[in-house]
């Protein structure tokens, strides 16, 4: 079994050995609404310093409460800097993004093909890094063509993109022929579309941080339902559009269309529009793809976290429309306009060892919660791991002036093989008064744990779940024998 596997394996048996009175008082809601929110002012910069209190949320025009609320503009660090020896899962106080641009040939016709083409790669290839960017084709047979694909062994090279415009120019001239007679079969265009964007998105749920998609594409294909009686919107009337719904969003993946058609036509602007609302991406139209990418990743680093909990009978098998405004005059706000309301009906434990899982499969340390974390020896005693935990990334429940929540903490041994032995679990059932919240906030909230360190011996991979949200991140660090 892979490294990876063995893993998964014991973390998903440690989580089944969760004594049910270990859960916390305030155990994740059935569902919570996510929306990751940009504002921007007039000038269209981003607004950095908007307060929970000033957004007011509707959900099929239902007001709806914020349950939790973070401001991204640089991951705000705890006051504390780390000390000596200590780790972070957050070194750069910045939360990672990763893009995908998806060049779309099936969905455009021959010139704007061929002039699409040459506009990217001049404009890739005057990037002055290609940092956690991809680049891939979707042909005209509707199959993925890696360009610089996620996940490959160059998928760490900054500089890639100083050579693409050959590569590109290669990749798009074996794919430039005719198109196949079967792709005039609109559904058939429309499954071979969306498969590539949910195949994308699942590949980006691999990377720790925000995910966009950049489709550089001239139209949202779509295809009616012909068993639903439609109102005209396509979003509730099309095809297949529930399904790539949910997996971009269980993927927290925005898509971001990018049109350089030379004929726009309202209707199809329209739909790209929508594709946008749908995910929190925004529709952009004949600007150079290095403006797109500078905006969308600026749009990451500066956006807000805003997760509110409908209830129990949200979750009816429909698209909710979504209504998120702000009292401060001037600002426009990008967010997700509609999600499709599935309800999950796994119980809280799986919900919690798939959160545990997506986190322990990314090859990188996931900043969603941040980590700081030392490993404390004193001679004749156990070694002791001292966790200090961000409760700003923490849905906690305020009553009185006192917070509450829940989190778990995992500890996994690595050596040169692989995991040494389950790993340990503790549960920190959260408790603070205001002062201590605010020194919390200043200092982390402490989570120290004894822990055995053998020789054999060499990481210790932390593992932290807030069980308010069933959020998970990770912090891998060194032992120095």
């Amino acid at each position: 079994m892979a490294m990876t596997e063995r893993l998964i394996s014991s973390v998903v048996f440690a989580a089944l050995a969760w004594p049910a009175q270990a859960q916390a008082p305030n155990a994740a809601p059935s569902g919570l609404v996510r929306l990751n929110v940009v504002a921007l002012d007039a000038n269209g910069e981003p607004v950095p310093d908007l307060k929970p209190d000033e957004f007011q949320i509707t959900d099929q025009n239902k007001p709806e409460r914020i349950a939790f609320f973070r401001s991204n503009a640089g991951a705000p660090p705890q006051a504390t800097p780390p000390g000596p020896h200590e780790y972070t899962n957050r070194p750069n106080k910045v939360l990672p993004h990763s893009t995908v641009i998806l060049f779309d040939l099936l969905n455009q016709n021959q010139s704007d093909r061929l002039e699409t083409w040459h506009k990217l790669g001049r404009a890739l290839q005057q990037l002055e890094s290609g940092d956690s960017l991809y680049l891939y084709l979707l042909t005209l047979e509707g199959t993925l063509s890696p360009i610089h694909p996620i996940g490959s062994k160059d998928g760490d090279d900054h500089t890639w993109t100083q050579q693409v415009e050959k590569t590109l120019d290669k990749a798009m001239k074996a794919a430039s022929h005719a198109r196949p007679t079967e792709m005039s079969d609109t559904e058939l265009v429309v499954k071979k579309t969306y498969v590539a964007l949910e195949t994308l998105a699942n590949q980006l749920a691999a990377l720790p941080g925000r995910r966009d998609i950049v489709w550089i594409t001239n139209g949202m294909p779509n295809v009616w339902n012909p068993k639903t009686p439609c109102n005209g919107d396509w979003v509730d009337c099309a095809l297949y559009v529930p399904h790539l719904s949910v997996t971009l969003d269980k993927d927290d993946v925005a898509v971001n269309p990018v049109s350089y058609t030379s004929s726009p036509m309202p209707d199809i602007t329209r739909d790209m529009e929508q594709i946008a609302g749908l995910t929190g991406g925004w529709l952009y139209t004949g600007e150079d793809i290095g403006s797109v990418l500078k905006e969308v990743a600026r749009d990451a680093a500066s956006s807000y976290s805003i997760y509110y909990d409908p209830g129990t009978d949200n979750w009816d098998s429909k698209f909710h429309k979504v209504r998120l405004t702000v009292d401060r005059k001037g600002i426009k706000l990008r967010s997700k306009q509609r999600y499709y309301a599935l309800p999950d009906k796994r119980p809280e434990n799986a919900k919690q060892q798939a959160a545990l899982a997506t986190v322990f499969q990314r090859a990188a340390d996931d900043p969603a919660i941040g980590l700081r974390a030392a490993i404390v020896t004193e001679p004749g005693k156990p070694a002791q791991i001292q966790i200090r935990i961000d409760p700003a990334d923490l849905l906690l429940h305020e009553e009185g002036g006192v917070f509450t929540g829940g989190v778990a903490v995992l500890l996994a041994d690595i050596g040169a093989s692989g995991p040494i032995g389950a790993p340990s679990v503790a549960m920190l059932n959260v408790h603070l008064t205001r002062e201590q919240h605010e020194a919390a906030m200043r200092d982390g909230l402490p989570a120290a744990q004894e822990h055995p360190i053998g020789d054999s011996v060499q990481k210790i991979k932390i593992l932290v779940l807030d069980q308010g949200s069933d959020t998970a991140a990770s912090l891998t660090i060194p032992v120095a024998h």
